[in-house]
């Protein structure tokens, strides 16, 4: 019931901040619709930085929050020691989570993570080729990749919160969830031509990251609660 109550919580932080970001597109969109360079310069690094960050935490999930709280890690691994599961790509080694993961020939990986990796991986070139090109157009157009970044992140929430699940679509989905913080982060930033409100959508983009991870680990804890075997992993 707790955890039931923190995932709404989040689902209402996550829509608010979607709310903002309309509000700032139409409140406060640019009358010349022109961005300086070193503007430019300076949302792309940032974005970049946060993809990279987003690698490391797909490399090594949840090593921030064990930074943040000691004995979080320490914890988890009785936990782990107390069901008898082994994990494969981030996931229980059981059959009710066959479809969170992708088996290759050598091994095992999580699909949610794969799918953040390669949209972080194509959002990183996708957003130095927005350094190279000059978007000339007029802003009411750039509302059109604004509203798709928004149906972009619901459908990923919906997504992850379906019983039934399909490795590939989730590795999909989680592509374009990252492509779509890139695609709102530069229509914003476009839209208004203002890079203070570029950095906001970026810090978002967090929320609605973090959200997403939530949203999963409430999915984890719901397989687990629902089978009829001892060997809880979460």
């Amino acid at each position: 019931m707790r955890q039931t109550l923190n995932i709404i919580y989040y689902i209402i932080i996550a829509f608010i901040a979607v709310i903002i970001t309309l509000t700032i597109a139409f409140i406060y969109p640019s009358s010349s619709n022109t961005v300086t360079t070193n503007d430019k310069l300076l949302i792309s690094g940032l974005f970049i930085l946060s993809c990279i960050f987003g690698l490391s935490l797909v490399i090594y999930p949840g090593w921030f929050r064990r930074l943040i709280k000691h004995g979080d890690q320490g914890s988890k691994k009785k936990k782990s020691k107390k069901t008898k599961l082994t994990f494969k790509g981030h996931h229980p080694n059981c059959e009710r989570f066959r479809s969170h993961t992708l088996n290759t020939k050598s091994k095992t990986l999580c699909a949610g993570c794969l799918g953040l990796a390669i949209g972080s991986i194509f959002s990183i070139i996708l957003i130095i080729s927005y350094n190279l090109v000059n978007i000339e157009q007029p802003s009411t157009m750039l509302y059109i990749p604004l509203s798709v970044g928004i149906i972009i992140i619901s459908l990923s929430y919906v997504e992850i919160m379906l019983p039934i699940r399909n490795s590939i679509v989730h590795i999909i989905s989680n592509v374009l969830l990252v492509i779509s913080f890139l695609i709102l982060t530069v229509s914003i930033f476009e839209i208004t031509g203002d890079k203070t409100y570029g950095v906001l959508i970026i810090i978002l983009s967090f929320l609605w990251l973090d959200t997403r991870i939530h949203l999963s680990d409430w999915q984890h804890d719901r397989i687990c609660r629902k089978c009829s075997k001892t060997c809880k992993s979460y």
